[in-house]
């Protein structure tokens, strides 16, 4: 029988701060006392260690089925982490009745850890198919959106923010053919009449309002689902800059572009839904049902049974998928905001590795330097030459582990980089949190909007190796 049997919706509890509580003889149900060795063989080398956790694979002793074991520290830095990880654990208690979401087996406690036993998906992250591939396939892509909407959905409706989606927290089955949502340890539970301000997530990924220090909305998964089919369709983050403070800029501006020669053959139905996610105001955003009755996604053509990737280099693929108006994509276009063309292409973490992208002037105006690429994305022999080098830059040699819930630290994809103006006035206005470290408490600074003694840039990432926080 499943431990997680005989719990229902009524005996989860919303506490102030957006985690969720189960009671404690609810989670007594859950939570196994006795070793965890006593019921399986556990591998002593993990898949992957982050700082205050380890992912292992484990081995039923009579079944023989193997799972993902997640051991989580339930101290970090001398504070207790404990309310943190029930909160985990009771988020995917929740959602164990989707197909979307990594299911929860059991939970072994001690009394220095906890081992959440997940399924095991061999197919391994998203991403370590980006790191191989490059990006998707546009059928592809629709297919993984709807997976993660289709997850989303069954989150929201149980009024669940994620709040760190990217390809390193979506899951393939071994054969590809499906996908799920996995690590929900900054996720939050949204109340209508509760306002929790955090700001959680990853770089590249994180909503404004979340910079602006706004309370945390559903919307804020929505921004992110618009960050994913941009990465996923072009192989390229839409916001990165050259320091983080601008990329901080460019998504607080929605310094959105859709360079030719990287969303060549790609349709304006596929564009336009990233318009319509990429949208500043939360309220101005797709809901979740809305993304899964739009018009891109709805479309059944070419949709593969497995999810797969295509590198740069495969012009069968890429062109010959045509615009649905039968025309190219035409000039870069660019979505609330001042830019107009795209600063080049630097290579990983400001790298400047590939020019070869309408480099531009440093500016939002993108006055453009160097000849317009062909149409047809097909580069010149110093564009390959420099190309194959940030590919080469920007992958981790080492293979990304092919296990569910890895704490492991966000790579760095290739970036378009959009330059702000030489000085713009409201990047210290993004800074009204910093906090040292997520496990303490945050203070304010920069309450004049002048430099504070802080001992590192302020609105830089934290990123620990099980939970991405921005701070």
């Amino acid at each position: 029988m499943s431990v997680l049997s005989g719990i229902s919706k009524a005996d989860f509890k919303t506490a102030s701060d957006g985690l969720l509580e189960l009671s404690e003889e609810k989670l007594r149900n859950i939570m196994r006392s006795e070793p965890i060795t006593d019921t399986y063989h556990v591998e002593q080398t993990p898949f992957a260690r982050g700082k205050f956790a380890s992912v292992r694979k484990i081995r039923h002793l009579v079944s023989g089925v193997e799972y993902a074991a997640k051991f989580i520290r339930k101290r970090r830095r001398a504070a207790d982490t404990t309310r943190e990880i029930q909160h985990e654990v009771a988020v995917l208690a929740l959602c164990s009745d989707s197909t979307r979401v990594v299911r929860l087996h059991e939970v072994y406690e001690t009394r220095t850890e906890v081992a959440i036993v997940l399924e095991l998906c061999a197919g391994g992250e998203l991403q370590r198919l980006l790191d191989e591939e490059e990006r998707l396939t546009e059928g592809a892509t629709r297919r993984a959106l709807r997976h993660v909407l289709e997850g989303l959905a069954h989150l929201h409706a149980r009024r669940v923010a994620h709040l760190d989606l990217k390809p390193q927290n979506l899951l393939l089955t071994a054969g590809g053919e499906e996908l799920v949502i996995c690590d929900f340890g900054i996720s939050r539970a949204i109340q209508p009449a509760a306002h929790v301000r955090e700001i959680l997530g990853t770089r590249d990924y994180v909503a404004p309002e979340i910079l602006s220090y706004e309370p945390l909305s559903l919307a804020a998964d929505i921004w992110s689902v618009g960050v994913l089919a941009y990465v996923l369709l072009s192989g390229y983050s839409p916001f990165a800059g050259d320091t983080k403070q601008e990329t901080y800029l460019n998504i607080a501006q929605c310094q959105l572009s859709f360079p030719k020669d990287l969303f060549w053959g790609v349709s304006q139905r596929a564009m336009q839904f990233i318009k319509e996610t990429l949208v500043v105001d939360p309220m101005g955003r797709l809901t979740v049902e809305e993304c899964l009755e739009h018009p891109w996604l709805k479309d059944d053509a070419d949709i593969p049974r497995v999810i797969v990737g295509v590198g740069f280099d495969a012009d069968s693929e890429v062109g010959s998928e045509a615009d649905d108006d039968g025309t190219d994509n035409g000039d870069d276009e660019t979505v609330n905001g001042d830019g107009k063309g795209v600063n080049g292409v630097n290579g990983v973490n400001g790298v400047n590795g590939h020019n070869g992208v309408s480099k531009c002037n440093g500016t939002t105006n993108g006055t453009h330097e160097d000849k317009e690429p062909d149409p047809r994305g097909s580069p010149t022999p110093r564009e390959e030459e420099e190309r194959a080098a940030a590919v080469k830059h920007a992958r981790d040699d080492s293979p990304s582990p092919p296990f569910p819930d890895a704490p492991s630290t966000p790579k760095v994809y290739l970036q378009v980089s959009r330059k702000s103006h030489s000085s713009p006035p409201s990047v210290l206005a993004l800074c009204k949190k910093f906090q040292p470290d997520y496990e303490k408490p945050a203070k304010l600074c920069h309450a004049r909007g002048e430099l504070c003694g802080c001992p590192a840039p302020c609105l830089r990432l934290r990123t620990a190796q099980d939970r991405a926080v921005l701070c």
